[in-house]
């Protein structure tokens, strides 16, 4: 096995969802499927055994939900081995959509979602970023700043990271948070950093596409598909 291959694993039903993960990965051979959790192991065995990147949790019911929390809690608890969370809600219980996207889960994806959209939360998210699919983003009752953030947010989230226009990945995000109308104080309190250091990352990515206005930071925007979310 390569030594870099992300490992992804899943907690769900032996058909149906794990087929359509093994699928999504098949052209991918920087990533594999490993298993699925075993009736009577327990999630810690599970993880030992599986040493995921991802793990995907079926969400289908009440006690799925339950189990979907215990798994984020053991990943924010590991140290020396790190993974990340993805939720597959099946569409029977969309109206808990919200519930669970307040709670903090901005790796989503339906049952049902075909297997391109499976393979793009896993791929991004095994990067470490976020990522919501176009029919659960859909169903959110209220479009607010962190359901934007989390689909435009969609890669590692590293400072340092080298976008378009040599944009860093915090000051590519702030100039399309500002471009979609968020607040200077909107955007900081999403980012967790202040008003002052908002508007530095501002003024810091528009000199480097050399965009002077809002109305030039719109079109430039527009130009690069920054809107294309509103039609998805």
């Amino acid at each position: 096995m390569a030594p870099n291959k992300s490992r992804i694993s899943a907690i769900c039903a032996p058909a149906g969802l794990s087929e359509t993960i093994r699928s999504s990965l098949l052209a991918d051979p920087s990533m594999c499927f490993v298993d699925t959790k075993r009736n009577e192991e327990s999630i810690p065995d599970f993880i030992s055994r599986t040493l995921p990147t991802v793990v995907i949790c079926e969400v289908a019911s009440e006690s799925g939900l339950v189990v979907g929390r215990a798994v984020r809690r053991l990943s924010n608890a590991e140290r020396t081995a790190t993974f990340k969370v993805i939720y597959a809600v099946d569409p029977s219980i969309a109206r808990r959509v919200d519930e669970i996207y307040v709670d903090g889960m901005l790796n989503i994806v339906f049952t049902n979602d075909d297997y391109h959209q499976i393979y793009k939360a896993i791929s991004l998210v095994s990067q470490g970023g976020h990522y919501i699919s176009a029919s659960v983003f859909n169903s959110l009752s209220a479009l607010d700043i962190r359901s934007f953030h989390s689909r435009i947010n969609t890669g590692p989230e590293e400072g340092e990271r080298i976008s378009e226009g040599n944009l860093s990945a915090r000051e590519e995000v702030v100039l399309k948070l500002f471009a979609y109308g968020f607040s200077t104080k909107e955007i900081a309190a999403e980012i967790h950093v202040s008003t002052k250091t908002v508007e530095t990352y501002k003024a810091r990515g528009a000199d480097k596409l050399s965009l002077s206005s809002r109305a030039s930071i719109v079109k430039y925007g527009a130009s690069r598909g920054w809107f294309d979310i509103y039609s998805t």
